[in-house]
Parts: C-alpha cells; structure tokens; sequence
C-alpha cells in the first residue's frame, strides 16, 4: 500500500475509506511462519495540518504456524486495530516519516503483523508430560559433574 500524500488530500474530499488485500508471502521466509494468508486491511484516514495523515485501520489474516509441541501446521487468526500517523516533521517514535511526498504501510503492517502474533502456538489437544527428575539425573550423563558442581 503505497500513496502520494497530495492525491490522499485530494481523495479525502470524495471519501477517506480504504480496503485492500497484501501479499506477504515473500516476507515469511526464514520466519517461523509456514504460511500467510492475504492481509486484509481496511479503514479511513484523516488529514491533520496539511502535513500529516492518521489512518485507523482493521487488519486480518490468518498464519500457519508449527505447534511447539507437536510441530504440526496451526492457523492462527490475527485480527486487530491499529493507528498510524505519518508526517513530514517526525517528532517521536509513534510517528512515521513521509518521505517523497509518498506513503508506504507495507513495511508498518508487516511490523504490527509480527507484533501481534502469538509467540508461541499449541494444536488442539496437543500434551506435553514433563518425565520424573530422578529419571532425567540417572538417564543424564551430565548429572554426576553437575552434582558435583553444585555441591562446591
């Protein structure tokens, strides 16, 4: 998703409502995604001062991710709300630079995406047994140095 910020000032007269879908399949390589649907995005944006734009947007898509237990493929909704402001004159970190007089939410979106997935994903019935420790100590080659160690 990419504007000028003059056409955005001219479209705002007419209509301030934005919808569109964005591929971010090349993105998830070397991410611990499997897969990502399109990212639905939608909302309006507001003109502020002649040098500033704010959008308010809904963003949806659905991620596969590996569960950490079973490593089998798990889809994941990620559906939230966001506000983005973007101006000539950055002032802090919640804003976002216009540069060329060009709007670029791509990167924003794919930053709040990653934001807002879940850190770690389970499958549906997916158990994990934690075994006994005396188990682990006698099964464990290490457990005698650490013993001793330990002991010091």
């Amino acid at each position: 998703m990419k504007y000028n910020f003059y056409e955005l000032e001219r479209k705002s007269r007419i209509s301030n409502y934005l919808e569109e879908k964005i591929s971010f399949k090349s993105k998830i390589d070397g991410i611990e995604f499997l897969d990502i649907e399109d990212v639905n995005v939608s909302g309006k944006f507001t003109m502020i001062n002649r040098d500033s734009v704010n959008f308010s947007l809904h963003i949806s898509t659905v991620i596969t991710s590996p569960c950490v237990i079973t490593l089998d493929p798990v889809k994941v909704l990620v559906d939230f709300d966001t506000d983005l402001l973007y101006t000539f004159k950055v002032a802090d970190d919640d804003s976002f630079p216009i540069i060329d007089n060009m709007i670029e939410l791509d990167e924003v979106i794919w930053g709040e995406i990653i934001l807002h997935m879940p850190l770690r994903v389970i499958k549906e019935g997916a158990t994990y047994e934690i075994e006994d420790e005396v188990t682990i100590e006698k099964e464990n080659p290490f457990a005698k140095l650490l013993n001793e160690q330990m002991e010091e």
